[in-house]
């Protein structure tokens, strides 16, 4: 039996004569072919774009082959995974003899279309870049970290909490924040440095309140619920950010092991395993576990199962504030 074909990162891609993004994290399939394409321009190459849903027989073949402009060629390959049957033809044909001064670079979105491909492509060796979705939020802070890394950038545990805390739900979002992390600022990014540049976004302000209820500061938690909710912000979300945090404490408690070993099992990430087990210390077992009652309660509420979501958040708020306390 065929070893399961492994999956190129996104950072890793580079040219080759055929060579196939899959994924719908437009994201990543950006940087992906961005990577490709700039190394391929090298070449200066002849470059020549065309659809899979649209082709028509003998494109391919006639793309790939050598030209009075250019000894290279640049084949861009879009939507493969609707490719008509005319392509899909020609594509596995076409990997039987490829042309070595050619770069045909085939993006697939995603689904079972064009599977024959896709295995064909994997038996002859030829490189496939994961592109596919990032759904954690862990898998999304190893972008982030990744990022900075290729860059030469460090961020210090803090300041990555604070970045996925304010742009973590989102990748494009994320990634431009990296962008702008690493274009304007120098040193060490660290929490307030985050906190400057994107401190005032909804998600911040829910994680905020979260980290004052947790920690038993009724004051200051409800002080900040306030001032979100008198801004403009939804008690959804809110709700939302108090409850993902509860949630992570009871991941983490009870279980032993390094936060590497422990990322890996709950799908978090270490600094997210480090920061919940730091803060489920202070916690009473019994009280944790009235807490993610009365999220449940909460979010019902703000999602239409309560006559006033604002009183909604403000009770959970002081709830989990008062249970932070509970010994």
């Amino acid at each position: 039996m065929a070893a399961k074909k492994t999956l190129i990162p996104w950072s890793s891609a580079k040219p080759a004569p055929v060579v196939m993004i899959s994924g719908g994290e437009s994201v990543l399939v950006r940087m992906a072919k961005d990577r490709i394409v700039s190394a391929a321009r090298k070449q200066e190459p002849e470059e020549i774009e065309f659809d899979a849903a649209g082709y028509q027989a003998g494109e391919l073949a006639m793309a790939a082959s050598p030209s009075l402009f250019s000894a290279s060629k640049l084949i861009v390959v879009d939507a493969v995974e609707k490719c008509s049957e005319d392509f899909l033809g020609d594509a596995l044909a076409y990997l039987d003899a490829p042309n070595d001064d050619a770069v045909v670079l085939l993006l697939h979105a995603g689904g079972n279309r064009g599977g024959k491909l896709i295995k064909k492509l994997d038996s002859a060796g030829f490189p496939r870049i994961d592109a596919a979705v990032l759904k954690s939020e862990s898998d999304r802070a190893k972008f982030a970290q990744t990022r900075f890394k290729t860059a030469k950038r460090r961020i210090d545990e803090a300041g990555m909490a604070a970045l996925m805390s304010a742009l973590g739900s989102d990748l494009a979002e994320l990634n431009a924040g990296v962008d702008q992390l690493i274009e304007d600022t120098e040193g060490t990014i660290t929490a307030e440095v985050v906190d400057q540049y994107y401190g005032g976004r909804v998600e911040a302000t829910g994680f905020k309140v979260a980290d004052a209820a947790v920690s038993g500061d009724t004051k200051n938690a409800l002080s900040l619920l306030r001032h979100a909710l008198s801004t403009g912000s939804d008690p959804v979300p809110l709700v939302a950010a108090v409850a993902m945090k509860l949630r992570g404490m009871a991941k983490v408690q009870g279980f032993s092991g390094t936060s590497g070993e422990l990322a890996s099992e709950l799908k978090m990430a270490p600094w997210q395993v480090d920061r919940a087990r730091r803060e489920v210390r202070r916690w009473n077992e019994v009280a944790l576990g009235q807490s993610l009652i009365a999220a449940a309660e909460a979010d019902a509420a703000v999602k239409g199962g309560g006559r006033d979501p604002v009183y909604a958040v403000e009770w959970f708020v002081s709830e989990v504030s008062r249970l932070a306390r509970v010994r």
